[in-house]
């Protein structure tokens, strides 16, 4: 077949803008990023001045929206779309706005308990994560579609099929939806997953298998990870060593209880609907090309591109960042000025005083408190001195996967055969993996 140079092109020049962005190292004031950490950067800094209010700002107006849209449901999905975004939400999430609203007013105002609104409680929650989450998350989804929209993920997915299969036990489809969680947001790959599971493309084995194990380690939250904790300029080695420890993950926990365990059986519902797979050409690099360009050929226009980063970055932050406010002040209140994390991780502490860990009291609660938040064990590294553990304690912040402020909450309300008692065990076991294999890393590359 004859190749279509003016689509091979459609996919392969933004598919290159992609990996200049967000997988090509630069060098920016002295340390080794990414090029998206610099345009972060330039975009943030204008509004350096104002960011409380900005995030103040968005946390009220997603509350107050939410709860208009709950009380009055108009039917915006159709006649404006972005309001329909900013308003829509659940009970729960509801509920989650308007108490992250209740400490954005606290924090801004100084009012109230000053444990909430405090600089070491609610504003460093308000003006250092948030910020970091608003900034980053609405750049990045502006950007992303180059790595996503113009064949890139299918041209690497095609490549890694086989060994996918081989490391993972399961479908080399799989490694597309795997793909799109390790390149976008945890909540994107989550999704995506629900969906091919409720469409009867996975078994419900494969879709919680690739539910707790691929929807993490986006490239732009790492990077939120990596500078919250301190160590941006470490991130290039950084994230190949939380990459390494999510494929161990992988390999390990897809093959014991409780996701071997799960049945290989479809949505009841639906049943099997994935077709058999055909292979457009024998060699899997033409093959991949192929399959990369049939899906440029489908790749949004520039009104499109630009309108799909405008609705994905109003859905992300209007939804997330209420949310994150409520459950990571409501964490770092808890951390800071109760005992429970410190009675909950003391058997933690007792092992890396035996390992003669740096800093080990005030590290331990931050290996544990990631269930709740996945932020936390970012914010205790920032709180920390030695490099060695606050690389530690972010490669856990990602590798660790399940919390529930967000990726938790939306598996168990889901379709996927996960229980509350199988997330804490698939955490527990994801530490116990990842732990040496970031101790390790952090031995080498910090000293």
């Amino acid at each position: 077949m004859l190749l279509d140079v003016k689509l091979f092109l459609k996919f392969l020049l933004p598919s290159l803008v992609g990996v200049v962005l967000f997988l090509f190292p630069v060098t920016y004031q002295g340390s080794d990023t990414i090029l998206l950490a610099v345009i972060t950067n330039l975009v943030r800094a204008p509004f350096e001045a104002y960011i409380l209010e900005i995030i103040v700002a968005v946390v009220i107006i997603a509350a107050l929206g939410g709860a208009y849209h709950s009380l009055f449901k108009p039917n915006w999905r159709e006649r404006n779309q972005t309001l329909h975004l900013i308003c829509q939400t659940t009970p729960l999430w509801l509920a989650l706005r308007l108490i992250g609203a209740a400490f954005g007013l606290m924090v801004y105002f100084q009012v109230g308990p000053e444990f909430i609104w405090s600089e070491a409680t609610g504003l460093t929650v308000f003006t250092d994560i948030g910020a970091t989450i608003f900034f980053i998350i609405v750049v990045a989804c502006f950007l992303m579609p180059f790595l996503t929209e113009f064949g890139f993920m299918e041209f690497i997915g095609t490549l890694v099929s086989k060994a996918f299969g081989f490391l993972f036990t399961l479908p080399g489809r799989s490694a597309i939806d795997a793909t799109a969680s390790f390149l976008t947001s945890s909540n994107v790959g989550l999704l995506i997953t629900i969906s091919q599971y409720e469409k009867g493309q996975y078994t419900a084995r494969e879709a919680a298998s690739i539910a707790v194990n691929f929807s993490v380690v986006s490239i732009s939250f790492s990077l939120l990870i990596a500078t919250v904790s301190g160590i941006e300029h470490l991130f290039i080695d950084w994230y190949i060593s939380v990459v390494i420890a999510c494929v161990v993950c992988a390999i390990v926990t897809v093959r014991i209880p409780p996701l071997s365990n799960i049945e290989n059986t479809y949505f009841p519902p639906v049943g099997r609907k994935v077709a058999e797979e055909t292979v457009h050409h024998s060699n899997p690099i033409i093959n991949g090309f192929q399959r990369a360009m049939a899906r440029a050929k489908s790749a949004p226009g520039p009104v499109k591109f630009i309108l799909n980063g405008w609705h994905g970055a109003v859905s992300v932050v209007f939804g997330v960042l209420g949310p994150s406010m409520a459950v990571g002040t409501t964490t770092i209140v808890l951390l800071t000025h109760t005992a429970v994390f410190d009675i909950l991780s003391y058997p933690i502490y007792v092992v890396l005083e035996l390992l003669q860990f740096p800093e080990a009291k005030t590290a331990a609660p931050g290996m544990i408190i990631g269930f709740l938040d996945q932020f936390m064990p970012a914010l205790v590294a920032s709180n920390i001195q030695d490099e060695m553990v606050k690389f530690i304690l972010a490669g856990l912040a990602v590798t660790q996967l399940i919390y529930m402020s967000e990726v938790g909450l939306i598996i168990l309300r889901s379709t996927l055969p996960l229980k509350f008692r199988h997330l804490i065990t698939i955490f527990i076991m994801r530490w116990i993996i990842s732990f040496p294999i970031l101790y390790i890393s952090a031995l080498i590359v910090v000293g």
